[in-house]
């Protein structure tokens, strides 16, 4: 893959080149241990493919200190996201490398409201046209929801793409097996900025026993979902970025959603802000930290806290939860 700059924002979120991803204990890595600052950009292939010019979105995704867009390949959901159901599979490569060039690695989605069972082969084919580790692929969008619902035994695990099976709907442990990471979602959930991360560790191994690295990959629209609303701005950035910090401690990363991220256009100002302070939380935790031990800091806690999570001993290890 072909070397970017990162003058513009933290290298933590730019590799030089990108370093290909791989699994390991709960915790992605390219070549050292990886913290995903994943941004949703749906319907950014689409516009890709049908000639628009997305670098203005993959610059400004990127210096915002993201490292991951989360985009979907086959859908039928405008207008609020779009319509994508003639997908270029010829063009995915060029895609990825556009993304690439900005520091940003590729999460796609296979199905999405919509299925066909020659897009799966014909998607992983594609993939493996970047090199091994420069692009996650999911097989479905919450797939427990009947609208998402698809024949999963039609679909193999492909043996050389960093893959997932899939995820479930809202503060759901995806039933089925997860292959090499699992997604865990918590649109709209109660605390949710505790959740992204401490849930994201913990529901799955209670569930099925998964030790394996959980995404947060889909989080609360902002500004109109779940915890972002009637919160003003200055708490709109602490939401943020103890949602990140929380996720970069305890489990694989986490993904900002919002508006423009649906039908993958130019965050406005607002959103812009929130962003930036997202990634800084994801950031502000030493990625040395993230595979020491866990435990919660319960008499840490003052007035205004939440939660209080700490990995091995250090006060850098130390993560705050703010109500």
């Amino acid at each position: 893959i072909e070397r970017t700059s990162c003058s513009d924002h933290d290298r933590r979120s730019c590799p030089s080149p990108l370093e290909p991803l791989t699994a390991r204990g709960r915790h992605l890595y390219a070549g050292e241990p990886f913290t995903a600052i994943e941004a949703s950009d749906f319907n950014l292939l689409n516009r890709f493919q049908h000639g628009e010019d997305i670098d203005p979105i993959l610059a400004q995704r990127a210096g915002a200190g993201f490292n991951m867009l989360r985009v979907w390949t086959l859908y039928n959901l405008g207008p609020g996201i779009g319509v994508l159901l003639d997908p270029d599979y010829a063009r995915i490569p060029a895609f990825l490398q556009a993304c690439a060039r900005h520091g940003l690695y590729v999460e796609l989605t296979a199905f999405t409201s919509t299925e066909r069972p020659e897009h799966w082969p014909a998607l992983v084919t594609a993939c493996r046209q970047r090199p091994k580790g420069a692009v996650l692929l999911e097989l479905v969008n919450e797939g427990d929801l009947p609208v998402n619902t698809i024949d999963m035994a039609r679909y193999p695990r492909p043996a050389d793409v960093l893959c997932s099976h899939g995820s479930a709907g809202s503060q759901t442990v995806p039933p089925w097996e997860p292959w090499d990471y699992l997604g865990w979602h918590t649109n709209g959930a109660f605390e949710e900025q505790r959740k992204l991360g401490h849930n994201a560790m913990e529901k799955p191994e209670a569930a099925i026993g998964w030790r394996g690295p959980t995404l947060t990959n889909e989080t609360s629209r902002y500004p109109d979902v779940g915890m972002w609303v009637g919160s003003d701005p200055a708490r709109c950035v602490n939401l943020a970025f103890d949602s990140a910090a929380g996720a970069a401690l305890l489990c694989a990363g986490s993904c900002f959603h919002s508006v423009q991220g649906k039908n993958s256009t130019l965050w406005d100002d607002a959103t812009l802000v929130v962003a930036r302070a997202w990634a800084t939380g994801a950031r502000s935790v030493p990625r040395s930290v993230q595979s020491e031990g866990y435990r919660r800091r319960d008499d840490l806690l003052v007035p205004g806290l939440l939660r209080v999570y700490q990995r091995g001993d250090s006060d850098a290890g130390i993560v705050r939860i703010r109500a």
